[in-house]
């Protein structure tokens, strides 16, 4: 039924752009028509870097992350991956893996929905795999070119979670809300921070919630290369059993490409 509400909620969303954008080019925030772009631009990122955990993993270790895009006027399609490993003696204390893709209708618009899917799985917070599907739509407050970009999405989210045998837990589903602000800010020439926060009550029980944030400070090498120190936050109010922490953060600094 979880899974039908939100199949019914992303047509929805689509139809609704639809109507809104017509046969006309979409706006931007400021009113103007946004400049099609009729051939798709392919763009690239792959990072890899060492971190500090603390909470359910106070180690540090290593983090890998790729993402590819296409994106014309019309759509974008994305799709990134990462993962985070560490051992110390010989022994595993750390192992994360993410993956998503993502659809977005008229992204360079200042309305543009959006569907998602999310696969996550950490065996240090109980969870065998935690697959996930949003649909919703990001509202773009104000953009400036390449200087900054401020947004706010909200979305239906749906998940499904597969605990390990010793959390002794039965799976749970769950229909959640996100609420994510977003802000990427140029702070001098070839440095960008960046800022971003999910809000995700469980619907059925709003005392059920998740939190994460992310922030980040990138520094542009060149046109291919960057550097990136980055600092996240998690805390879930209803971890799987009671040794679960509720709050895990990540100090991040890596080195990636971009082409």
């Amino acid at each position: 039924m979880k899974f039908v509400l939100l199949f019914i909620f992303s047509i929805c969303s689509l139809s609704l752009c639809a109507q809104i954008s017509g046969s006309s080019s979409p706006k931007d925030i400021s009113g103007k028509r946004v400049q099609r772009k009729d051939k798709a631009e392919i763009m690239t990122k792959i990072s890899v870097g060492g971190n500090y955990q603390t909470g359910n993993t106070e180690k540090s270790g290593i983090i890998g992350t790729a993402s590819i895009a296409s994106v014309d006027s019309v759509k974008e399609l994305s799709a990134n991956g990462g993962f985070a490993y560490g051992e110390n003696k010989s022994c595993v204390n750390q192992r994360e893996y993410k993956l998503g893709g993502q659809y977005d209708y008229h992204p360079l618009s200042a309305f543009s929905p959006f569907l998602r899917f999310e696969f996550y799985s950490n065996e240090f917070r109980k969870i065998n795999y935690r697959c996930s599907g949003l649909t919703g739509a990001k509202f773009r407050i104000y953009r400036k070119e390449d200087h900054c970009d401020y947004s706010l999405s909200a979305a239906l989210l749906y998940d499904l979670e597969n605990y390990t045998e010793d959390a002794n837990q039965p799976n749970k589903e769950r229909l959640r809300v996100s609420i994510r602000p977003k802000i990427r800010q140029k702070i001098m020439e070839n440095i960008f921070l960046s800022a971003e926060m999910y809000y995700k009550p469980n619907l059925a029980e709003f005392s059920d919630y998740m939190i994460y944030s992310i922030f980040n400070l990138n520094f542009k090498v060149n046109r291919y290369i960057f550097l990136k120190a980055s600092y996240e936050y998690e805390y879930n109010n209803r971890p799987v059993t009671a040794s679960v922490k509720k709050t895990d953060t990540l100090l991040l600094g890596s080195l990636g490409a971009e082409f």
